[in-house]
């Protein structure tokens, strides 16, 4: 038998009265378990293995898989659904951590998908910090607890720190001060200033006491999305169907966004 705490980051039918859940653990790992009954409104698990419960989990194992034991909820983040934006966000960000984590079966010890998962969900629950800060504060922060954190220390040709206005590589990920020009041979650089490449830095190395304390004007923080939003599509090589789906939500007149 198996206890530790995991948040319900999907569900699936099974049959007429049982369920699956993926359940993302305190050990950063995403597991599938089965859940018997999950469909009689007297299930004992009801309330903790619904979408966004963050629970207690008592999980044995069998030849067929993992099954539900016993659930008890810590916190249900139930009032995401008050918003349908705030909603789809949360589901993009579960479907992130589902397509990327399960690559990581033997994550590192200071890995805190778990952790960045629960604050972002907080912030995305009360409505303390913009979707749209929230979203890319995810997608570039994942991106470094899964081992994959972009160099922005300084201009990959000549040194400099802080230049004022910058190309960044989605593909090498890395930037290039615009005194030097991007590389003819990148592919479709971000051109961006400095106010974007200081909150980039911050979401690499702040800790999370401080990691969602700053702000950044519309148009900067347009330039910040588009450039985690294409890190994360080019380096895990995936464009998550919930995030189509945000985009459409969030942004109804839009065209779709094509990388």
């Amino acid at each position: 038998m198996e206890i530790y705490r995991g948040l319900v980051l999907a569900e699936r039918s099974a049959g007429e009265r049982g369920k699956f859940i993926d359940v993302l653990t305190e050990h950063n790992t995403v597991r599938e378990i089965y859940v018997r009954g999950a469909k009689k409104n007297t299930s004992a698990g009801l309330s903790a293995t619904q979408l966004f419960s963050y629970a207690n989990f008592s999980i044995r194992k069998q030849q067929k898989g993992l099954y539900l034991d016993s659930a008890e909820p810590i916190h249900i983040f139930y009032r995401l659904r008050e918003s349908l934006s705030r909603l789809s966000l949360a589901m993009y960000f579960s479907e992130l951590v589902r397509l990327s984590v399960r690559e990581h079966q033997t994550p590192e010890e200071n890995c805190f998908v778990m952790r960045l998962m629960l604050n972002t969900l907080h912030y995305l629950e009360n409505g303390e910090r913009s979707e749209a800060l929230l979203k890319s504060i995810f997608e570039l922060r994942l991106m470094t607890e899964l081992g994959m954190m972009p160099d922005l220390l300084m201009c990959r040709s000549c040194g400099v720190f802080l230049p004022k206005r910058l190309y960044f590589s989605v593909k090498e990920g890395c930037f290039f001060c615009a005194d030097c020009g991007a590389p003819e041979n990148l592919r479709s650089p971000i051109l961006l200033r400095a106010p974007v490449l200081q909150a980039m830095r911050h979401i690499l190395f702040a800790d999370y006491n401080r990691l969602y304390q700053f702000q950044l004007g519309q148009e900067n923080l347009r330039a910040l999305g588009e450039c985690t939003e294409r890190f994360v599509q080019y380096h895990l090589s995936l464009k998550p169907r919930a995030l189509t789906f945000y985009q459409s939500v969030a942004h109804p007149s839009a065209p779709p966004n094509v990388t």
